[in-house]
């Protein structure tokens, strides 16, 4: 499903506009990578939790040339799909 029918399919069901909604979801979107660029965890209940993961700098052998290199910092998302989501998921 791309953005624009998700979008769509949500304002149909919350009985609002699609542009509206598509601003909403854009300022959910914007808080959420917020929180999670600030090493900070969201948990959003009935669907899941997402952790931000840093993993510090490091030296080692780049696989594609055979070069030690050093990597920088980066940071990853973990995601961890609640009970409700799972239990759902499980039986469709």
């Amino acid at each position: 499903m791309d953005n624009n029918t998700f979008i769509a399919g949500l304002a149909r069901q919350i009985g609002k506009e699609p542009a509206e909604v598509k601003t909403l979801a854009s300022a959910l979107t914007e808080s959420i990578k917020e929180a999670l660029c600030n090493l900070d965890s969201i948990a959003v209940p009935g669907f899941g939790r997402f952790e931000a993961v840093k993993r510090e700098e490091y030296v080692d052998v780049d696989k594609t040339d055979g070069v030690t290199k050093l990597f920088p910092p980066a940071i990853s998302v973990n995601f961890t799909a609640g009970s409700s989501l799972k239990k759902r998921l499980s039986h469709e």
